[in-house]
């Protein structure tokens, strides 16, 4: 049985163990939905703001430069608002289950 709380290394940085193939999974996702339209997901460093994507990897999910965020990460930023889009009002501001080919 694996410690929940086990750390790992992932390209230099300490994570829970397994957060890497979710930092995976989601590149997979590239759009979401934003007030009933499907829209692109913003990459990490394409923000507004400037979250540090020149100088670190995301201090919330540890993706880098380029990436798309874990779901739920607090920096990623809506597409429809500019607000966090895991809380943000444009609802509804879910995952698309649409595979994409």
């Amino acid at each position: 049985m694996t410690d929940q709380n086990t750390k790992i290394i992932y390209r230099g940085i300490s994570m829970i163990e397994g957060w890497p193939e979710k930092i995976k999974a989601s590149q997979d996702i590239q759009t979401c939905i934003v007030n009933d339209q499907q829209v692109s997901r913003i990459r990490y460093g394409n923000e507004l703001d400037d979250w540090g994507a020149d100088r670190q990897p995301c201090h919330d999910c540890g993706v880098i430069k380029g990436e798309f965020h874990v779901e739920g990460c607090d920096v990623e930023r809506c597409p429809g608002c500019d607000g966090q889009r895991f809380n943000c009002d444009c609802e509804p501001c879910e995952d698309d289950d649409t595979d994409e080919a």
